[in-house]
C-alpha cells in the first residue's frame, strides 16, 4: 500500500530529479547504442529501444537530407566538412557501438564532443576504436563514402566546454575542406542551423524552427530550439543569416530546449583554432605598396 509518506518521498525524488536534469542537461540520457558488430557499417538500422542525449523539440523532427539540396546550395557546401564519428566502445568483454557528429578544421584534424572522445561515460564503457565517415548522404548508398580512422588520444580537450580536437590519419581536409572558425554569439531568436548525423544516419539540417533562445543560464551555453538526436553531439551550430559559426551542439531535454557551447568562448580557451584561425585571416592592408614591387594602383 502506498502511504502518504511514500508518496511524498516519491514526489520529492521526481521532482530532484527533474531538477538535475534541467541543471544538468548531460543527465538527460545516454547516447544511442549499436550492437558492437555493427562497427565497420555505414547504414546503421537503429535499435528498438532508443535512448538519446539529445532531443526533439515537437512532436516530429524536422529534418531535411542534405542530399536534398543542390551541389552549388549554401547548406551542401556547408556540410562537405562535417561527418560521422563511429565509436566503439568496450568494457570487460562487452562491445557496443555509438556515434557521434565530428566535422574538420584543418586536414587533419577534428572537432567533437568531449564526451564523444575521450567519452568515459557512468556506465564504465571506454572508446577503444574510432572512425569518421565523410559524404553518407543517402541510407542504401555507400557508393563515394569514405571512413578515416580517428587518434584517440586528443590532442587539446576541456571537459567543461565539453570540445575535444583529436588527429584524423589521411588529411581528409583536403578532399572535404574544413569549418571555417569565424565565430560569434547569436542574437535572441536568431535563425539558426544544425548539420548532423542524428541517430546516426545520412547527413541531415536541421532548420526549420531553429532559432537561439534569449535566455542562458550559463556564460558559456546558448540554448536553442533545434531539432537533435543521439548522434548529433558534436555537431557544429550555424547562424542561418550569415552563416557564422556560434555553437558545438552537445544536449537538450526532450520538448524544451536543446543546449550549445558558445564558440567563441571554445576558441577562447583553444590555442589550437585560434592558430588555426590567425593562419586564414587575410593580412592588414598596406597603407602603401613596397617600394619596386611593381604595385599600381587602380584609377
Amino acid at each position: 500500500m502506498v502511504t502518504r509518506r511514500h508518496f511524498a518521498e516519491g514526489l520529492l525524488a521526481a521532482v530532484c530529479s527533474a531538477m538535475l536534469m534541467a541543471a544538468n542537461p548531460a543527465a538527460a540520457g545516454p547516447e544511442i547504442r549499436y550492437p558492437g558488430n555493427y562497427y565497420g557499417r555505414i547504414d546503421l538500422p537503429l535499435p528498438q529501444s532508443l535512448g538519446h542525449l539529445e532531443k526533439l523539440i515537437g512532436d516530429t523532427d524536422n529534418f531535411e537530407p542534405i542530399k536534398n539540396f543542390s551541389a552549388n546550395n549554401r547548406y551542401r557546401i556547408a556540410a562537405k566538412p562535417i561527418g560521422r564519428l563511429d565509436l566503439l566502445l568496450g568494457k570487460g568483454g562487452k562491445r557496443v557501438v555509438s556515434v557521434c557528429t565530428g566535422w574538420l578544421i584543418s586536414d587533419d584534424l577534428m572537432v567533437t564532443n568531449h564526451h564523444c572522445i575521450p567519452g568515459k561515460g557512468e556506465d564504465g564503457f571506454e572508446v577503444i576504436s574510432a572512425s569518421l565517415l565523410m559524404n553518407y548522404l543517402q541510407e542504401g548508398d555507400t557508393g563515394g563514402v569514405d571512413r578515416f580512422k580517428v587518434d584517440l588520444r586528443p590532442i587539446e580537450t576541456d571537459p567543461a566546454l565539453d570540445y575535444t580536437i583529436v588527429r584524423v590519419d589521411g588529411n581528409p581536409g583536403r578532399k572535404y575542406g574544413t569549418v571555417p572558425l569565424g565565430a560569434r554569439d547569436p542574437e535572441g531568436r536568431e535563425e539558426l542551423f544544425i548539420i548532423q548525423h542524428s541517430a546516426g544516419k545520412a547527413k541531415r539540417l536541421a532548420r526549420r524552427n531553429c532559432r537561439a533562445d534569449k535566455a542562458t543560464e550559463r556564460p558559456e551555453e546558448i540554448r536553442h530550439f533545434c531539432d537533435t538526436l543521439g548522434g548529433s553531439s558534436g555537431a557544429p551550430v550555424f547562424s542561418d543569416n550569415d552563416m557564422a559559426l556560434v555553437g558545438l551542439h552537445f544536449a537538450g531535454i526532450q520538448d524544451q530546449v536543446n543546449f550549445a557551447k558558445r564558440m567563441m568562448a571554445i576558441l577562447a580557451r583553444s590555442k589550437i583554432m585560434s592558430r588555426l584561425l590567425g593562419a586564414a585571416a587575410p593580412p592588414p592592408p598596406s597603407a602603401s605598396p613596397p617600394a619596386d614591387s611593381g604595385w599600381q594602383a587602380v584609377q
